[in-house]
């Protein structure tokens, strides 16, 4: 992973597969929603919760700047300053980490009508958000002149995609965000199911 945020070549490459993932998601979904007539508007709430945590932060940089230039937030004592790099390249390294939610749209669009799914995303998207929270965090370091700005970034970062087992053919697989997300889409289908056995006359009927 740790090559995959650095290299300009690998981030380019796996924007390319999750950009064609979405696209082929889509498609599929497309298809499937002329067949059944049903809507799959719910679908794209993975991606939306991925442009938010991928860009929302460097909206945030951006804000804190003009608020520093403009007098309405005091900077910190080393000064402030517009860095392109942290602000335009962090939402490309944040949206790579986040690559589950496009794996979750997949899922999504190509079996909409598996039993719970909705209220699965729904918990998966929510425990996978979370932990992103921290992201928004690190808006005052992307606009920060201290010589070690960005460090905390780099941490951040290592800690959201770090394999929780250490091999490298699987650790894009094991790294918190997925697994986090996989717990919320388990618990999300035992949920559903639980709610269409007790109650068949309130299933979802529209997707």
């Amino acid at each position: 992973m740790e090559t995959l945020l650095t290299s300009p070549s690998a981030q380019f490459f796996a924007l390319i597969l999750m950009l064609l993932a979405v696209a082929f998601g889509y498609y599929k979904g497309r298809n499937a929603a002329v067949v059944s007539g049903q809507s799959l508007t719910w679908t794209q709430i993975p991606l939306i919760a991925l442009a938010i945590i991928s860009i929302g932060p460097s909206i945030l940089a951006v804000v804190l700047y003009f608020a520093y230039t403009f007098g309405i937030i005091q900077p910190g004592p080393r000064g402030f300053r517009f860095s392109q790099v942290f602000i335009f390249g962090s939402p490309v390294e944040f949206a790579l980490i986040n690559w589950p939610f496009v794996a979750l749209y997949l899922v999504c669009r190509i079996w909409p009508n598996l039993g719970g799914a909705r209220l699965a995303m729904w918990f998966s998207v929510v425990a996978m958000t979370l932990p992103n929270v921290v992201l928004f965090g690190l808006a005052p370091e992307m606009v920060s002149n201290a010589r070690d700005a960005g460090q905390g970034i780099g941490v951040i970062e290592a800690m959201l995609s770090f394999p929780v087992i250490p091999i490298m053919i699987i650790s894009a697989l094991t790294a918190p965000i997925p697994l986090i997300g996989l717990a919320g889409w388990l618990v999300g289908q035992s949920v559903g199911r639980f709610v269409s056995a007790t109650h068949p006359k309130k299933n979802y009927k529209k997707n």
